[in-house]
């Protein structure tokens, strides 16, 4: 009997210790689309209109370019043409440059940002790294959709933002996405 009793009392604490550990391992921020873990807080964060919009902005594009990035990272660890791999390395290269303009932007405004693309994104990522057979066109398919939305969400900043230094970030951008637009757009008329 008093060996049993012993056995209840190292079992029960054991079952807690691990239930615990369990839970405070499971990322809570990964269960979650990152962009908007980011969005709320930034809406409890700040007050005005203005300070509202030209964080959501901010928020909006670095999505978008972390969402540009990971689609560049899977064109050069699957795509065996290498004018895909040229063109997503080039992308890769710009988007992490806007990204960290934005991060410092960000860092210096207060403004949370997303850590990952948006989990829709990450879906059509994951189908796109099953494809086999017309991975190439569907890759730039895929990051002709995603500039387009760029360019457009950059062309709506312009109106929408008020300070003059993240205007002055869109203007000097726009033509970059418009320059890797073309570049893709070129090289998806191309593949097959």
């Amino acid at each position: 009997m008093k060996r049993l009793n012993y056995y209840k009392l190292l079992i029960i604490p054991t079952i807690i210790i691990i239930a615990l550990l369990t839970s405070f391992c499971t990322p809570r921020e990964s269960q979650v689309d990152s962009q908007e873990v980011a969005e709320e807080k930034n809406k409890e964060k700040f007050t005005t209109k203005e300070a509202k919009q030209d964080a959501k902005f901010v928020t909006d594009a670095v999505a978008s370019s972390l969402a540009e990035v990971r689609l560049a990272d899977l064109a050069l660890s699957k795509s065996r043409d290498e004018e895909v791999k040229r063109i997503a390395s080039h992308i890769k290269n710009d988007h992490a440059m806007l990204l960290s303009d934005l991060t410092t932007y960000s860092a210096e405004h207060v403004i949370t940002v997303p850590l990952t693309e948006s989990e829709e994104v990450r879906k059509r990522i994951l189908k796109l790294e099953n494809e086999t057979d017309q991975f190439n066109k569907k890759w730039c398919e895929e990051v002709i959709g995603l500039h387009k939305e760029s360019i457009e969400n950059l062309e709506k900043g312009t109106e929408k933002v008020s300070n003059g230094e993240l205007k002055e970030w869109i203007t000097s951008t726009l033509p970059r996405l418009r320059k890797n637009l073309d570049l893709v757009s070129a090289c998806n008329n191309r593949v097959k």
